[in-house]
């Protein structure tokens, strides 16, 4: 009797702390890309303590992962709740944690025919998932989204086309272009496009497309696109991009602009846009907060310069975003200000 007593204050006490959800989800969204996006994904859900004994209705944040950055960044999230909470501040919030990756390492949480439709992946399917199992508080004010790199421009165009959902945004280095910044870019790479050119040929040509598709992306898994140079990663970021953003039915890779200038506006519309939207006084008037972070000194210099080119279009236009531009590179200081940044902020508006 004694061992099953101390069993049932056990497990009592473990589910007054709070504690990571993980879920595996099958996504119809993203069945049937081109490429062979996997359609059941991990979710990872943080549900606050006391969660499991309340009746309470909960606030929720969103928080998407960057291009390459896999689900189990959820661990330093609970690390950074715990230590909030040892200094006197439980967050009692609902974190979902969902990332982007895809065979070409980065969806870009957009609609594709290359990567599978994401955005309805999280708009259509995760969001209403996880109002009708948990206890949230469903409505736009007490629903938050955030990110960092691409999932910061992932955060930002939801936002920004999804008001009615999301009422605050915080972005950390999100990609995003001034009018120069795609000259700057990882997309105006010689060898990159070489590689990417003679892909999608053999591709237009092949019998057996996933083979073709399976042997060109076999050096961007895992440390591969690391280790095998600068050119083979920024080949597996070309062709991520032009999958998401500059593809068609004929062409789902798209047509580089290089070769045919018509195609400019979609290849620059994927980060481009992001500054005409957060730079319009009625777009930003639907959200209740905004904020970015940007590093001074950002390893890809055209998302410094375009989150300041954004600055400076939001203050003349009277744009109410706060900007916080701190000394560093694109990772540097990233978990702590998710911690001490992201957290805090989304602790006092949800």
């Amino acid at each position: 009797m004694k061992n099953i007593i101390f069993l049932l204050l056990v497990l009592a006490s473990s589910q007054l702390h709070a504690q990571i959800v993980k879920q595996p989800f099958h996504s119809k969204a993203l069945e049937n890309s081109l490429i062979g996006t996997q359609s059941t994904r991990d979710i990872h859900i943080y549900l606050p303590e006391g969660y499991q004994q309340s009746n309470k209705r909960y606030p929720v944040l969103y928080l998407l992962g960057a291009y390459s950055w896999p689900i189990k960044y959820s661990q330093h999230i609970e690390t950074m709740l715990d230590n909030h909470k040892k200094n006197g501040r439980n967050m009692e919030m609902i974190i979902v944690m969902l990332e982007g990756n895809t065979p070409l390492r980065g969806s870009f949480y957009v609609n594709s025919a290359v990567h599978g439709n994401f955005s309805d992946y999280v708009i259509k399917e995760v969001l209403p998932w996880i109002d009708s199992k948990y206890r949230t508080k469903a409505s736009a004010k007490h629903r938050g989204i955030a990110g960092f790199s691409m999932g910061g421009t992932g955060a930002l165009r939801f936002a920004a086309k999804n008001p009615h959902l999301f009422g605050h945004v915080y972005a950390l280095s999100p990609g995003m272009f001034d009018e120069k910044g795609m000259a700057k870019s990882y997309l105006t790479s010689k060898d990159a496009i070489k590689r990417y050119q003679a892909f999608k040929k053999e591709l237009a040509t092949a019998k057996d497309p996933q083979a073709v598709m399976k042997a060109e992306f076999a050096s961007f898994q895992g440390r591969e696109i690391w280790n095998n140079g600068q050119a083979n990663s920024y080949s597996a970021y070309l062709m991520a991009y032009a999958g998401a953003f500059a593809g068609n039915a004929e062409q789902p890779f798209g047509v580089h602009y290089s070769i045919d200038p018509a195609q400019k506006p979609l290849w620059y519309r994927g980060f481009g846009e992001l500054i005409d939207l957060y730079s319009t006084p009625s777009v930003v008037a639907q959200l209740s907060s905004v904020r970015i972070d940007v590093g001074d000194k950002d390893d890809y210099i055209w998302i410094s310069e375009g989150v300041l080119a954004l600055k400076q279009k939001a203050q003349a236009n009277k744009v109410p975003i706060t900007f916080d531009v701190f000394s560093g590179g694109h990772s540097d200081q990233a978990l702590a200000r998710l911690e001490h940044h992201m957290l805090p902020f989304f602790n006092e508006r949800l």
